[in-house]
């Protein structure tokens, strides 16, 4: 696992530097940042590390623990809540047959019922949780891509003007918006 990791990792390094020398292409380049990112989680965002200014180029790394972080408590909560769910369940089977209480033996049956369905809804949450950090981490990846390659240079200009017009036995007011690009 560790190998196909650092063989991600060395993939997409080189093609983030070859992406410097191209010409940044907005669509293309989102839809990459986003796919990597569905491949696998950060890698998205180490991509889009490619179109940040120098100096801030190495503050992208806190990120990554976050994600990471995320996953892999949710992946413990999963572990978890689901071998507590089978805990009881075999507790409850076993009482069922016959048989004496074994772990449980403060709860009664009806209890450790409500036990089993207090177990397996919190693994249901963990699941959700963690498909929600995946999610977030992809709509992450795609909303900073748009971000930096967004024009803010002073080439824009907006105008906002008010236009009054007079009819008959009344007065229209309006307003016009012009997005003006000097190029």
């Amino acid at each position: 696992m560790i190998r196909y990791l650092i063989f991600f990792l060395i993939l997409f390094s080189n093609n983030s530097i070859s992406q410097l020398n191209d010409t940044l292409s907005e669509k293309s380049f989102t839809k990459k940042s986003t796919i990597l990112s569905s491949i696998l989680p950060g890698a998205g965002q180490v991509h889009n590390n490619s179109i940040r200014p120098i100096e801030i180029r190495n503050k992208l790394w806190w990120k990554l623990p976050i994600i990471y972080g995320g996953i892999g408590a949710a992946c413990f909560q999963i572990n978890y809540n689901n071998q507590e769910f089978k805990n009881v369940k075999k507790e409850r089977i076993s009482r069922l047959n016959g048989n004496p209480p074994l772990n449980f033996s403060l709860y009664s049956s009806d209890q450790l019922k409500i036990i089993q369905d207090q177990y397996r809804r919190l693994r249901d949450l963990s699941i959700i949780s963690l498909l929600g950090v995946y999610l977030i981490q992809i709509i992450d990846a795609n909303v900073e891509a748009h971000l930096f390659l967004f024009d803010i240079s002073d080439n824009l200009s907006f105008q906002f003007r008010p236009i009054y017009q007079l009819g008959y036995q009344s007065i229209y007011f309006t307003t016009q918006i012009s997005i003006n690009v000097k190029i």
